[in-house]
């Protein structure tokens, strides 16, 4: 029986925290923010790719989405402030967003 309630107290170590989760809408963000849920956080994707974002969000027992472009302070700002508002605290704030430019690579034949 003991093993019983480790296992369950590991699947909900995150039981009652709130997490941001950047480029939460794909990817290892979206990943990372349906773990997190599983684990009992309440989850806030931040993200410029509403229609993933809201999808991610559908999926999950309890998130929400806020579209946030991270490269501009206020809309950051904008969605601690909504997390804050919405939960109470911010315990988990995981910086995940980025973006991926064209790598043009020159290969030289010996």
């Amino acid at each position: 029986m003991a093993h019983v309630s480790v296992v369950s107290a590991a699947v909900k170590r995150l039981e009652g925290k709130v997490a941001i989760i950047t480029g939460g809408a794909s990817g290892i963000g979206a990943a990372t923010a349906r773990l997190f849920s599983e684990h009992g956080a309440h989850v806030v994707i931040a993200d410029i790719q509403d229609d993933l974002g809201l999808s991610v969000c559908n999926e999950l027992k309890s998130a929400v989405y806020v579209h946030c472009d991270v490269t501009k302070e206020e809309d950051v700002e904008k969605c601690v402030n909504v997390t804050v508002s919405k939960y109470g605290k911010l315990d988990i704030m995981l910086n995940n967003a980025g973006t991926c430019h064209e790598l043009k690579l020159h290969y030289v034949n010996p």
